[in-house]
């Protein structure tokens, strides 16, 4: 076990994110939707989302996508809107890129292909990862480096980007809290305090709290604070099993404020999947109210990180970077790998 404190996310660039998804392609003649390849950094999924629909001039429900990607990386996933979106005012330029370019932030969308489906939250197989770990001691780095290409059992807990911006308050699991209760001012109270983009709509609202989560956001925003308070509870439920399943030792600590439970080997996690390999989890969707169904999360996954590079970590002198590279499910967290792959190593 290792007492250092990695580094993830220190530029955008240290974290690349490729979608893995697969969607039949057809003649454009025949298809009703058209696709759009999104490379983005420094824009949430929602942002560019609402940005493409204003340049199209489309409603923001229109544009579909297939999983949320986080806006402190260098992100690259699919959207799909109708296929006579083409043609509208300002709309996309077949032989160009569009592109945003603001300070430390940037998008380019560029044409894909034509299909029968529009694309729906959840139908996403994974994702692929290339990630640079930064701040580590020497020992660390060549323990990872001499391995190679290392299996590794993971708790696949939410990570801290569920629950909040980078750098903001964690606690998108309240307004979602608050909306199940129907405590309509409490949750736009909470949602303006957030520092997401939602939170100036928030701000700004004039009108009845209520009809600001019925008809002031896209329901996919309104359905994901909803799932970040299942989301916290699963942690929770999570935390107290690895407390009186593991055999070995755990380790207790918080991140960005919230409260994780680590176990600090491979063989501990493998003990947690045989005690409970899947817990109850909540999904939601909004139509004009919360839609719940049941459905079960795995406790624990499994993948191989393979190590591309090694060297002296240039923004942290005399200290350690070492570049992996992994794939994972979909609705598992990088980060949350990451940092139990340095907790075993």
């Amino acid at each position: 076990m290792t007492t250092g404190n990695p580094v993830l996310k220190h530029r955008p660039e240290d974290f690349r994110v490729r979608e893995n998804l697969v969607v039949p392609l057809t003649r454009a003649q025949s298809a009703p939707h058209r696709y759009l390849l999104l490379h983005k950094c420094g824009y949430t999924t929602m942002e560019a989302v609402r940005w493409v629909a204003d340049r199209l001039g489309l409603p923001s429900s229109e544009v579909g996508y297939a999983g949320l990607k986080d806006e402190d990386g260098v992100t690259e996933q699919l959207l799909s809107v109708p296929v006579t979106a083409r043609t509208a005012p300002g709309g996309l330029v077949e032989e160009e890129p569009a592109h945003s370019q603001e300070p430390g932030r940037w998008l380019r969308l560029h044409h894909y292909g034509y299909g029968h489906e529009a694309l729906t939250v959840g139908r996403l197989n994974g994702n692929g990862f290339r990630v640079v770990l930064r701040n580590l001691d020497e020992a660390t780095a060549a323990r990872l480096a001499e391995r190679g290409r290392r299996n590794l059992l993971f708790v696949n807990y939410y990570d801290t980007q569920r629950f909040g911006v980078p750098g903001g308050p964690k606690r998108t699991h309240l307004v979602g809290e608050a909306l199940l209760k129907e405590d309509w001012g409490l949750a736009r109270r909470e949602l303006a305090t957030l520092g997401a983009p939602e939170s100036g709509t928030a701000r700004r609202w004039t009108g009845p709290d209520r009809d600001l989560f019925r008809r002031g956001l896209d329901a996919r925003t309104t359905a994901f604070y909803l799932a970040a308070h299942s989301s916290a509870d699963w942690n929770a439920r999570v935390r107290d099993l690895i407390a009186t399943s593991c055999p070995g030792d755990s380790v207790e600590t918080s991140v960005d404020g919230l409260p994780y439970r680590f176990p600090t080997s491979g063989a501990d996690v493998a003990a947690l999947q045989a005690a409970c390999h899947e817990l109850p989890y909540t999904r939601y969707s909004w139509r004009d109210g919360p839609v719940e169904r049941a459905t079960v999360r795995p406790t624990v996954v499994q993948t191989v990180v393979t190590v591309e590079r090694t060297g002296p970590d240039d923004a942290f002198p005399g200290r350690h970077a070492v570049e992996v590279s992994f794939l994972l499910p979909s609705g598992c967290y990088a980060t949350a790998a990451l940092r139990q792959l340095v907790l075993q190593c």
